[in-house]
Formats: structure tokens, sequence, C-alpha cells
């Protein structure tokens, strides 16, 4: 019994250091690397990241993107009134360059749909747009389905994680440690699981 106690006390610090680590990789900053790509994802989630993701596609930063997991029940028209777009410029920039996936059901769904996507433009980069927090778990999850992909990071502040207050927040701690345990099981199928079986299936 003492062994296992002192066990259990050894994995709990272990995890604790690493969810202090995690927590302190989240960007704090805004993204400062801003060259084009050949095309720009967003993941679902928040209004920010789409807000973001149209900002950049509207500055020219690439010439096409991906939304990732929208709802199968929002059609084009709704996702239209949710980016609050204004004017005719805006309206025929997404109907000529935006392209909207309704498959993926969570991040795994999300990193296939932008796999296939990038192949079937035969893209080679892609900016990644998603919260702050949800950053390190995408990129993972992507590179999982379209390893030769380069993939350039574009975090989006979240409005209500606070990573730098979680110890006084409970839903920033209860989220942060989610989103800690989430990556823990992906890092798993990368490092371990994918080389025994091999890379995942398209």
């Amino acid at each position: 019994m003492r062994r296992f106690v002192i066990f259990v006390l050894l994995v709990a610090a272990v995890w604790l250091i690493g969810f202090v680590g995690f927590v302190a990789s989240i960007p704090d900053k805004p993204p400062v690397n801003l060259r084009a790509t050949d095309g720009i994802v967003v993941l679902t989630g928040s209004r920010s990241r789409l807000d973001e993701a149209f900002a950049l596609l509207a500055a020219g930063h690439s010439g096409r993107l991906l939304i990732s997991g929208v709802n199968a029940r929002t059609n084009d028209p709704d996702l239209k009134e949710v980016l609050d777009l204004r004017g005719q410029t805006d309206a025929e920039l997404f109907d000529c360059c935006i392209d909207v996936g309704r498959q993926a059901l969570d991040t795994v769904g999300n990193a296939q749909e932008i796999a296939a996507w990038a192949r079937q433009h035969r893209y080679h980069s892609l900016r990644v747009v998603t919260s702050d927090f949800h950053i390190r778990r995408s990129l993972l999850e992507i590179r999982r389905y379209a390893p030769g992909l380069v993939l350039v990071p574009h975090p989006v502040f979240s409005e209500r994680i606070r990573p730098g207050l979680w110890w006084r927040d409970v839903r920033s701690a209860r989220t942060l440690s989610y989103e800690f345990n989430k990556l823990l099981v992906v890092w798993f199928k990368v490092n371990v699981y994918d080389r025994f079986a091999g890379e995942p299936a398209s």
C-alpha cells in the first residue's frame, strides 16, 4: 500500500509539472509570423476564430480558407450572418474563396478534413487558426494525417479561458486540465501508437 501511495503521488507530481509547463507554453502574444501560406484553415469553436481567419484571408495572407467542423445544419447564408459580412466585397470573397467543411465532429475529424482539403488543392503550407490553448493538440493531429505539410500556428486568444490565472478561475482550470489530458493522449498516439501501428488512415 505504501508503494502504491508513493507511485500515485509521483504520477500526480509528474502530471502537475507537465500541466504547469503546458499552461506556461500557451501563447500570450499575437502571432508575429504573418508570412503567406498556400491556404488558411480555421477550426470552429468560437466567433473570434472565424473573425480572425476571415481577416487573414481578406488581408491577402492566402488565397483560400477552409472553415472546418461547421454544423451540418448550418447553411452558407447562416454562416455569412455569423461572420457579419459587410458589403458586396466580403460576400464575394466568401463565395469565391471559402470552403466549408461539415464532416468533422472533433479535432481528429478536423485534422482529417484539413488533410483531405490540402491534398485536393495540392497545398504545401497552411496557416492553422484556433484557440491559444487548443493550438498544440490541433497541430499534432493535423501532422498525423498530413505529415508533409508546413503548418504555421495562428493562436487566437480565448475570451473565457485565462491561462495566466488558472488557479484562481475554476472554469479555466477545468478546461485547461481537460485539454492537457487530451494533449497527452495525442502525444501517446503520435510517439508510441503510430510508431508501432503505422501512420493513421487518411
